[in-house]
């Protein structure tokens, strides 16, 4: 399995497993930021917690790894003038620790992050604040106080941190003339009133019989290299229904080949999430424990000292999305077409899936769940 697929995998499971503890809240995750530091943890990891690490992230082995990682890394980003992605990763370790030449040198070659040593056990305070600096500094500003107060001990070995900003303008942007209150209904089935935009356009879109679920498609950009796939159940069953898919299921209901091009109405809700989770207890009940274990872990392929262990895994992300797209930096001409009258409706005016892809890697970078906009 090559890293996208590995990637979309995990995406998925993580997304369900932390939407069952998050019911009726927003969620969002950047999975390709997440599984890109794992991938450097995977790199120092032996024995059972490599063998754990290997089998929740899907990962075959160290060079398959190596090689699809910078393979694919490259390819996100090849027409960065469409769009800005900022795939932020870094390793930050106790500076008494002695890592093994090779693994700052795989670390530092194959994901230009290499492991910044700190003084954690004699300063955690200042280190803490170092690290949210330089996060805030690679975000542009857009992510502050990525680790929470007391996040770093003097018992801290290692902190991965890994954090993902994206922007890009639709390729049909929605016109803000047309964007009007209009009810949402959460879970709950409490309706309250949002700003809903409205298009009506060309997309590609996806009909599920029986179900209620339709799956719509909204490229962004000239190029179209990225595009929010969106499957938008229009009852609390079908919402049910999509938790239930297994991985496979959900990465086979965003297949485009099996959509059709129609003209499409569209209603889609104005909305900014910005989310940070702890992924330690996430990764654990997803099969990764032994990393996190004082007497199990076992990274001796990142130094000789035996108690090294991963002590927490951060993530945060921040998503707006808008008439003119996902936190957009900047406007569009606007895509002009001959109106008629729309042959399909895809309303999003309940909870919905939502998901940011790559088209050519299909690789997902950015997904969530929208409950309350």
């Amino acid at each position: 399995m090559d890293l996208s697929d590995a990637n979309n995998q995990f995406a998925i499971n993580a997304l369900k497993e932390i939407g069952a503890s998050n019911v009726g809240q927003n969620v969002v995750i950047a999975p390709l930021s997440i599984i890109t530091a794992l991938s450097m943890v995977f790199l120092g990891a032996r024995g059972n917690t490599a063998a754990q690490m290997s089998k929740t992230l899907r990962f075959s082995d160290n060079k398959k790894v190596r090689s699809s990682s910078t393979n694919l890394l490259r390819e996100l980003v090849e027409n960065e003038d469409d769009y800005v992605l900022l795939n932020v990763n870094k390793l930050f370790g106790e500076k008494t620790f002695q890592f093994l030449p090779t693994f700052l040198e795989d670390t530092k070659n194959l994901y230009d992050a290499g492991l910044e040593q700190l003084d954690f056990l004699s300063d955690p305070e200042t280190s803490r604040k170092h690290i949210n600096d330089w996060i805030t500094q690679q975000t542009r500003g857009k992510i502050q106080r990525f680790l929470p107060d007391q996040s770093i001990s003097t018992t801290t070995k290692l902190i991965i941190a890994n954090t993902l900003y994206f922007a890009a303008n639709w390729t049909k942007p929605f016109n803000e003339m047309k964007t009007s209150k209009a009810p949402f209904t959460r879970l709950s089935n409490e309706k309250v009133m949002v700003d809903m935009m409205q298009i009506t356009s060309y997309f590609k879109v996806k009909c599920i019989k029986n179900t209620g679920i339709k799956v719509l498609e909204l490229p962004y950009g000239v190029k179209q290299d990225y595009a929010m796939v969106l499957i938008v159940p229009d009852n609390n069953s079908g919402l049910k229904q999509v938790k239930a898919m297994s991985a496979e299921e959900v990465n086979k209901l965003m297949d485009n080949s099996e959509m059709k091009m129609m003209n499409v109405l569209v209603h889609l809700p104005k909305f900014r999430i910005e989310k940070s989770f702890s992924m330690k207890s996430i990764l654990s009940s997803l099969g990764i424990s032994d990393a996190f274990s004082q007497t199990k872990a076992d990274f001796s392929g990142m130094t000789k000292q035996s108690d090294m262990f991963v002590s927490e895994v951060y993530h945060q992300t921040v998503l707006e999305l808008n008439e003119k797209g996902t936190e957009a930096a900047s406007s569009t001409a606007s895509v002009m077409s001959v109106r008629s009258f729309p042959g399909e409706q895809v309303k999003c005016d309940r909870p919905f899936y939502f998901f940011i892809k790559h088209m050519k890697s299909n690789c997902i970078i950015l997904c969530g769940i929208l409950n309350d906009p």
